[in-house]
């Protein structure tokens, strides 16, 4: 009887440093990517398919979509600004956090046009608001 399937695998491609959004401070990251292999007898014997990058963050754990490593951390005079959206262009005050027109939301940390149903960041995970 041959016994024979697939499994999944994660390799480190690359570890550098970023902004977390998770702890909110500045840490060393490892990109991990996770591909298919065919095994027989368990053995993983070759790469069929890559199914995905992601990246986690050395210091808490948090796991986040490799794009988390374009965003640009804004600071907190930036964040205080007058601001107009992107969808709308309706022009919105420092204190919104959410489009006055059309309700959509803009994440502080990465900037993300986010629903106005979600509580969560769609990019970075941060919490609406924060």
């Amino acid at each position: 009887m041959i016994i024979w399937g697939s499994r999944g695998r994660e390799h480190l491609v690359g570890h550098g440093n970023f902004h977390c959004p998770a702890c909110q401070r500045p840490s060393s990251y490892s990109l991990k990517r996770v591909s298919r292999y065919f095994t027989l007898y368990f053995i993983p014997l070759f790469q069929m398919s890559t199914l995905g990058e992601y990246v986690t963050c050395d210091s808490c754990g948090s796991a986040f979509e490799s794009q988390v490593l374009s965003m640009v951390q804004t600071t907190e005079s930036e964040k205080r600004q007058p601001w107009q959206c992107p969808t709308c262009h309706n022009h919105n005050p420092a204190d919104s956090s959410s489009c006055l027109r059309c309700r959509r939301w803009f994440c502080a940390n990465c900037g993300r046009d986010n629903p106005s149903d979600s509580g969560e960041c769609l990019l970075c995970r941060s919490q609406r608001g924060l």
